[in-house]
């Protein structure tokens, strides 16, 4: 190369750095806006996640089209590791870049997965624009990254192509089968003919990944420099236990919840960069797929992400972290000498950019977080949200207004006297733990498992088998409040932190350690969210109690009876299944039922598709023509079962509620059960 074109070539190189980090300064620097938050503990975790998140592509292996994915992930970091070598040789032409630009293995590898690429890329074009999901975007964005990418590569056989045929002696490219194609492509030209061909495509290629380079962190793929951080820096806590204490008494703290974008914690901010829209969220979102307004990839990667982008410029530009109120006076002056900006300053987060039927939407299922191949964190923006709404702006649906009042009075969402509680166990003969203190295990039943005439079914059965099985148990009886689980979801942390600490207070006073629950929902919170409070228990769900003592041999099963053959459907629920990964208890108690034929819906385990009742939901009535609940029911009817089985009393009620609407009255036959109700039946 020219002294005069080695210029050209390192300034071209030099621009090409100075661009790119500039454009990831601004980004860094907008994700600086956001609130502190604590992630750069447990190193080794963290790396252990990266690696099985974004090395090995754990989320999205096993998806459909995922080994393409695979393929395509690995072949563009040998096609990267493949640039060094050119852009070295092209800075020092004297000489070879060191263990990559001489090792014909690499170059064969390199060389085979970018083959692979290629095919994966015609998959990948095939399946976005001719069978056209409606989860993949057809933007010129997506258009611009795959040509630049068929760019890189065909540009690079070509000029190496020729290289090889003027060097045919060369051994670092003879295992190369591409190269070596292209070579015997051009065997027939002349010596001048193939310089000629190696420079162009040689300049035309390192424009093109130097404009590749430029072009990243200004599109959508900047989730390929933003994935490798929120992977390494994804939440460790229990997916149930993410959602982080408000400090009430914090007496300088002025807004409770999230109203403003920068208010999000850099994290969260993260989340919005990382976002490759792959759609696998919205795919498996309840709202979304019900026809609600809320799109969990939408409000990530378009909604939030394009008011931070717009809001955080403006504030970096301005000097400011924040339109909090102690910035009054300098977005005083924004607002007079720079209308634009203050008209982009001014924009509310809710209201502005995401609405409140977006907000409310949310059933927080889990499922967009669970399905999310980059870790993002969709659930808790959507409740902080709710925080803001409820705790700030007193702004929320008159349904909860009534729930909430009930649990302050009576300390259940249903709003029955709390005197109430323990009458379903009024014939039962069970303990008092004010009574009888000295018991192995607290039975937490739980306000629907107390208050809810179908739930309290679930109760006396689990109740009759811990007695079969001779367990020493006790019940709070009246003292028993609602754990708060729907309360904090709905917003309100202010009273779900009242109930928490009363309850542990309560359960710390009676020495309690272990805890058997029928509701996933008191599970959850007892387990994941009561130790911020205080309140550490070992916490287990009624199903995975039963199949435990089952295979300990401490409760025996009498199958001889007369059962009838019956096809029962599974539907898991969200909050014992996501949330707490147990799949196979209430699995294995249905199979020891004599007679009963156990069936997958289409949507089960990680991907079961929600009944509509979380995170407030249950309390609120539904607009639209499509119930989150009709649809799942929709999906049991559809495997011709006589039974659907679950294990939550939310879900009994949701999945009851479906079938009489989609069910003729005069032909239900079709029932919805706990397991425990079949096992007592059992009892010997």
């Amino acid at each position: 190369m020219r002294l005069g074109w080695l210029i050209v070539f390192t300034l071209m190189t030099v621009l090409a750095i100075l661009s790119f980090s500039k454009a990831l300064k601004k980004k860094l620097g907008i994700l600086s806006l956001g609130a502190k938050e604590e992630r750069f503990d447990n190193p080794n975790q963290r790396f252990m996640n990266f690696v099985k998140l974004v090395l090995g592509q754990s989320k999205l292996i096993n998806e459909p089209y995922g080994v393409v994915h695979f393929i395509i992930f690995w072949g563009f970091i040998f096609i990267c590791l493949g640039e060094l070598p050119l852009i070295f040789e092209g800075l020092f032409p004297a000489y070879s870049f060191p263990i990559l630009g001489t090792n014909r293995y690499f170059y064969m590898i390199k060389d085979l997965m970018t083959a692979l690429v290629i095919v994966g890329l015609c998959f990948g074009l095939i399946r976005r624009w001719v069978i056209k999901p409606a989860h993949l975007s057809r933007t010129p964005e997506a258009a611009i990254i795959v040509s630049l990418i068929f760019g890189v590569i065909v540009t690079e056989w070509i000029g190496s192509g020729a290289k090889v045929a003027l060097e045919p002696s060369n051994s670092v490219y003879s295992l190369a089968i591409m190269y070596q194609s292209f070579a015997t492509l051009f065997s027939g030209l002349n010596t001048h003919t193939l310089e000629l061909i190696e420079s162009a495509f040689w300049w035309i290629h390192m424009l093109i990944v130097f404009g590749f380079l430029v072009y990243i962190p200004n599109s959508k793929h900047m989730h390929l420099l933003a994935v490798h951080p929120n992977t390494y820096f994804s939440s460790l806590k229990p997916i149930g236990g993410q959602i982080e204490k408000i400090d009430l008494e914090d007496e300088e703290l002025t807004e409770l919840g999230v109203n403003r974008i920068e208010s999000f914690t850099w994290k969260q901010l993260l989340d919005s960069f990382a976002c490759g829209e792959c759609g696998r969220c919205m795919n498996n979102c309840p709202a979304n797929i019900s026809g609600k307004p809320l799109n969990p990839k939408r409000l990530i990667s378009r909604q939030l992400k394009d008011h931070l982008l717009e809001k955080g410029a403006v504030l970096n530009a301005k000097g400011l972290t924040s339109t909090s109120d102690e910035n009054a006076d300098a977005l005083a002056e924004i607002a007079e000498n720079d209308p634009q900006a203050s008209e982009i300053l001014q924009k509310s987060l809710i209201g502005d950019i995401v609405s409140e039927e977006e907000i409310w939407a949310c059933t927080t299922c889990m499922s967009c977080q669970v399905q999310c191949p980059v870790a993002n964190e969709h659930v808790n923006k959507i409740i902080n949200m709710r925080q803001s709404l409820v705790m700030m702006d007193s702004n929320f649906p008159q349904e909860l207004q009534t729930s909430f009042r009930n649990v302050e009075n009576n300390a259940n969402p249903w709003g029955i006297g709390y005197t109430e509680r323990a009458n379903w166990a009024s014939e039962l003969d069970i303990k008092l733990i004010s009574e009888h203190e000295n018991v192995d295990y607290l039975f937490w039943v739980g306000c629907a498992g107390s208050f809810d005439s179908r739930a309290q079914k679930v109760s006396v059965a689990v109740s009759k088998i811990l007695k079969a099985a001779g367990i020493n148990f006790a019940i709070l009886g009246t003292e028993e409040k609602c754990c708060g689980d729907f309360v904090r979801r709905s917003g309100n942390e202010y009273l779900f932190q009242t109930a928490a600490i009363e309850n542990v207070e309560i359960l710390n006073n009676y020495n309690v350690k272990k805890i058997i629950t029928t509701c996933p929902h008191c599970l959850n919170t007892l387990k994941n969210e009561y130790p911020d409070f205080g309140g550490n228990y070992e916490v287990i769900h009624h199903t995975q109690f039963i199949d435990q003592l089952i295979k300990d041999g401490k409760l025996v099963l009498n199958s001889k009876g007369d059962f009838e053959p019956q096809r029962i459907v599974y539907h898991d629920s969200c909050y014992l299944g996501r949330y707490q990964q147990e799949f196979n208890s209430p699995r294995a108690l249905f199979n020891m039922v004599p007679g009963v034929e156990l069936v997958e819906m289409d949507r089960h385990h990680n991907k079961s598709f929600c009944c509509g009742a979380g995170g407030g939901r249950m309390w609120l009535e539904e607009q639209n023509d499509q119930r989150v609940n009709n649809l799942r029911v929709e999906q049991a009817l559809d495997k011709n079962a006589e039974v659907i089985g679950a294990n939550c009393p939310f879900c009994i009620t949701m999945m009851e509620d479906g079938i009489k609407d989609k069910v003729d009255a005069d032909k239900q036959t079709v029932k919805v059960l706990d397991p425990a109700e079949l096992i007592a039946k059992m009892i010997s």
